[in-house]
């Protein structure tokens, strides 16, 4: 018996190509456009299976991350509906390239981190979710080869080296190590880990923002 999931969007219809979205989906889940929405169903052991439940949030995070639509699913039970909860908007384009995913753990767990850092307003846990996403990937940050050490301070760090940095400047305090506090000299500001008293730390740190992300979404885009 197929458990199936109702697939919710904030506005009165989901904005992609449906033939496409069936595409990317693995062979275990049948969309089904009906009358009242949009439906897919999974196979599984038995209806109302509560396993399947991770295995449609993941398509969904890797929807969001193609293409910015963010959806919910709702269970279809007998007796009671039960509901993940996002927030959502509606719009982009699912490529006509792409098939079903390749899973792993990890890519499905930095899917979820990148739309949890989609929703985040606060400059600190993007910081620290979009570096997550790069250490899932590169997890040995000591080595030198993954994030180059920073040496000259009158130039940028290597891309990942910078994010790196960036986390610590947000997650430590106090003084800061010699790499760290050639960064910080770089930046122009003074050699203080998470230095919120300074009147221009956050603006400087959260213009560099960027680069974690781009980061981030460089590692999902080559395995999505």
């Amino acid at each position: 018996m197929p458990t199936t999931y109702r697939i919710v969007p904030e506005g009165t219809s989901i904005d992609l190509d449906l033939d496409r979205f069936q595409a990317t989906l693995p062979a275990s889940m049948q969309l089904d456009q009906r009358s009242d929405g949009l439906y897919v169903a999974i196979d599984s052991v038995e209806q109302e299976d509560e396993t399947t439940q991770p295995f449609i949030e993941r398509e969904l995070d890797r929807v969001f991350f193609l293409t910015c639509v963010r959806l919910r699913a709702e269970m279809c039970r007998r007796t009671v509906t039960s509901t993940l909860q996002f927030s959502y908007r509606i719009h982009g384009r699912l490529p006509g390239c792409k098939g079903p995913q390749d899973w792993t753990d990890t890519l499905a767990l930095q899917l979820k981190l990148w739309s949890l850092a989609a929703n985040a307003t606060d400059f600190t846990l993007r910081v620290l979710l979009y570096f997550q996403i790069i250490e899932l990937s590169y997890p040995q940050t000591n080595d030198k080869n993954a994030y180059p050490f920073y040496e000259d301070e009158s130039k940028s760090p290597h891309p990942r080296t910078e994010a790196k940095l960036l986390r610590h400047l947000v997650v430590h305090a106090g003084e800061p190590r010699s790499e760290t506090e050639r960064y910080l000299r770089h930046l122009g500001l003074p050699p203080v880990l998470s230095n919120l008293t300074h009147p221009q730390w956050r603006d400087v740190v959260d213009k560099r923002l960027q680069f974690v992300e781009s980061q981030a979404r460089e590692i999902l885009n080559s395995a999505v």
